[in-house]
């Protein structure tokens, strides 16, 4: 690990109602594994808003990681001069076929968030060549934005 810490971010990504979307991966380059050191989750439902808490989970993928758009990972500090390996996407059009369950999951309100930041030891790996994946589901039909910090 070079100790490079970068972030980055879905965007605004709206949820159907029921149905589960991948709003954030985070793929580790081959040889080189991620450690994730913080998430922020928020939810943003229109106004009035119905309450439901959007469920969100963590899952990882090795393989048939999906189809999604292309999120720009940023580096904390931009005097770093190592060109980051990690790659990201957001708002999956096509989800990862094959998720392994972490057991990682949050319920966040649809109108607030969450911000998780892992301890040092207790960071969630991810392995050279696979990816994290942040998925959410909710039974109404909010926006969720998520933002990871990570160290590579």
């Amino acid at each position: 690990m070079a100790g490079i810490v970068a972030h980055v971010n879905s965007g605004e990504v709206a949820l159907v109602a029921a149905t589960p979307k991948t709003v954030l991966q985070i793929k580790a380059p081959a040889n080189q594994r991620v450690l994730i050191k913080s998430l922020r989750l928020f939810g943003k439902a229109a106004a009035g808003g119905t309450g439901v808490p959007v469920k969100v989970r963590a899952t990882r993928s090795t393989a048939n990681f999906g189809t999604l758009s292309a999120a720009t990972p940023g580096k904390n500090d931009s005097s770093d001069s190592e060109t980051l390996q990690a790659t990201a996407g957001a708002n999956a059009t096509v989800e990862p076929t094959t998720p392994t369950d972490t057991g990682l999951l949050w319920e966040v309100p649809d109108q607030s968030g969450v911000i998780e930041f892992l301890p040092p030891g207790m960071e969630i790996r991810v392995p050279g060549g696979s990816a994290l994946n942040i998925e959410c589901t909710s039974t109404g039909t909010p926006t969720v934005a998520v933002q990871a910090t990570y160290e590579e």
